[in-house]
């Protein structure tokens, strides 16, 4: 109730402030104002494979008359953890610094449009720029074989594409962007990419359906393609039930690669949206994933938003990963000011369920995870966690205060399963996030992970503080497991200076 209490006086003290502001700008492209959407956190990335227009009459033309697309990024991130002990006596606090620095991006090209077809490919590059110590490695900025920082390059997206008004067929390795659970999390130095084919048909109004056969992914900072099980990191320490041990090396899962079937209905209608998702990786889990949102225009300045999510993930076949069974929702409520102000209010929560994989926790490993109370470091997909965010963006340029300018502020807590009885206990912790982008060449509507065109500059910044008041030892003594130190609290800041061409 308190909770509840804090989140609706957020919300009416921002509507207050954002009222007084003017509200007859417009975009300086005359452009409509569209609202951002505040969930999920993917910077974005410019992309060729869509609405390929440049059609030719040639297979000469077709290579010599396509696009080319780059980005050039500077990207650095500095992560202080602190940790507690838990042992009387012994030092309060531990430091561990986690850092990268880099400079690279992509370049790719697709060709022209010859009957319906084009081919396209891209390749990534993070180089090493500036200070990389091998012992603060672990945040996934550089490529870290070996256990060491290592610059990396890797033909991230070869496809040919079928593209007409209402089909469209794409086969190869690429970026996914738009496939909720398989997308791009392009929040380090470049994205994921996937490869497979994919096959989306827009046959019947407002409805659009999706069927896909991913069989590889590339992580953020690798130069490797692999099964969809050993993409989605799974650990054996952390598997319930019977499975085969000889799929394991180690902790990790190494046994044979396992596709992914995806398949989606869509429909859009007005200011109504609904999304059903499934995703069946072969002999691991099945994924059922359920999004809609509705928007009520109150007037011409104001649009409230709300959205539901649902998900659940069920073991199948023969259960790489042992026993599978949890669930996770969220709902969302958002305002909308066409002054350039949205506020929002999210609550997310995971099932707790000891007989599941790592107690209830949710795979999210094949692109950016959907949960509304996803930040810049908490994902919210744990087993149990419960979750209240909060969180307001200002377009300081639209607002004609600061030209060029965007800002964002973000709260969420996070509540975490944490009696003596949970085998899967997590320490309670809370995420402050700051963010800031100018753009050098558009002064609004732009959002923080908007596409456009040239150079811009993004800094990110999160306090997350845990919460250490716990019985550690009688914990130890009901489950055996030996607590030497516990995260306390720690700073995680992000640069990103961006070219897109």
């Amino acid at each position: 109730m308190i909770k509840n209490k804090i989140l609706i006086s957020c919300l009416l003290s921002s509507y207050v402030v954002a009222s007084s502001i003017q509200t007859d700008i417009k975009n300086d492209d005359k452009s409509d104002y569209k609202a951002p959407r505040l969930a999920g956190d993917s910077l974005a990335i410019k992309s060729l494979n869509k609405e390929n227009e440049n059609s030719v009459f040639s297979i000469k033309e077709m290579f010599t008359k396509g696009k080319v697309k780059g980005l050039i990024r500077y990207s650095g991130q500095y992560r202080d953890t602190s940790f507690h002990s838990t042992q009387s006596g012994s030092t309060p606090n531990n430091n561990k610094i986690q850092q990268y620095s880099a400079l690279g991006g992509y370049l790719g090209y697709e060709t022209a449009n010859y009957n319906n077809i084009s081919l396209g490919a891209t390749f990534y590059t993070a180089q090493k720029f500036g200070p990389n110590p091998d012992d603060r490695i672990g945040i996934g900025g550089l490529n870290e074989d070996g256990d060491k920082a290592n610059s990396y390059a890797v033909l991230g997206e070869a496809y040919l594409k079928y593209e007409t008004e209402t089909q469209d067929v794409r086969v190869g390795r690429r970026e996914m962007p738009n496939y909720r659970f398989v997308s791009l999390s392009n929040i380090r130095f470049t994205p994921i990419t996937h490869e497979g084919a994919t096959y989306e048909n827009k046959m019947l109004e407002d409805v659009k359906f999706t069927f896909g056969y991913i069989t590889t992914q590339k992580d953020r900072n690798s130069e490797k393609f692999v099964g969809m099980v050993q993409a989605a990191r799974v650990s054996k320490s952390k598997i319930e039930g019977d499975y085969d041990i000889s799929n394991y090396t180690g902790e990790n899962y190494s046994g044979q690669s396992k596709p992914m079937l995806m398949g989606a209905v869509s429909y859009t209608k007005d200011d109504f949206s609904a999304e059903f998702w499934d995703y069946y990786v072969e002999d691991f889990v099945n994924t059922a994933y359920i999004y809609s949102d509705y928007n009520f225009k109150i007037n011409k300045e104001l649009t409230i938003t709300t959205a539901l999510q649902y998900a659940n993930q069920s073991n199948v076949g023969s259960n790489v990963a042992g026993d599978i069974d949890s669930w996770f929702y969220g709902l969302k409520a958002q305002a909308t000011l066409k002054s350039g102000v949205t506020v929002f209010a999210a609550y997310n929560e995971v099932a707790y369920n000891e007989n599941s994989y790592a107690g209830g926790t949710i795979f999210v490993r094949w692109g950016t995870p959907q949960m509304f109370n996803s930040f810049q470091v908490q994902d919210s997909e744990l087993a149990g966690t419960k979750s209240v965010g909060i969180g307001a963006q200002f377009e300081l340029g639209h607002m004609g205060i600061i030209p060029n300018t965007v800002i964002r502020f973000r709260y969420a807590n996070y509540d975490m399963p944490d009696s003596l009885s949970d085998r899967y206990a997590a320490q309670d912790r809370s995420e402050a996030t700051f963010d800031l982008r100018y753009s050098f060449n558009k002064n609004d509507g732009f959002g923080i992970f908007t596409e456009m065109d040239g150079l811009s500059v993004q800094f990110r910044v999160a306090y997350d503080d845990y919460k250490t008041d716990y019985n550690y030892d009688a914990y130890k003594i009901a489950h055996g497991y030996n607590f030497d130190d516990v995260t306390k609290d720690f700073v995680d800041t992000r640069l990103y200076i961006d070219y897109l061409f």
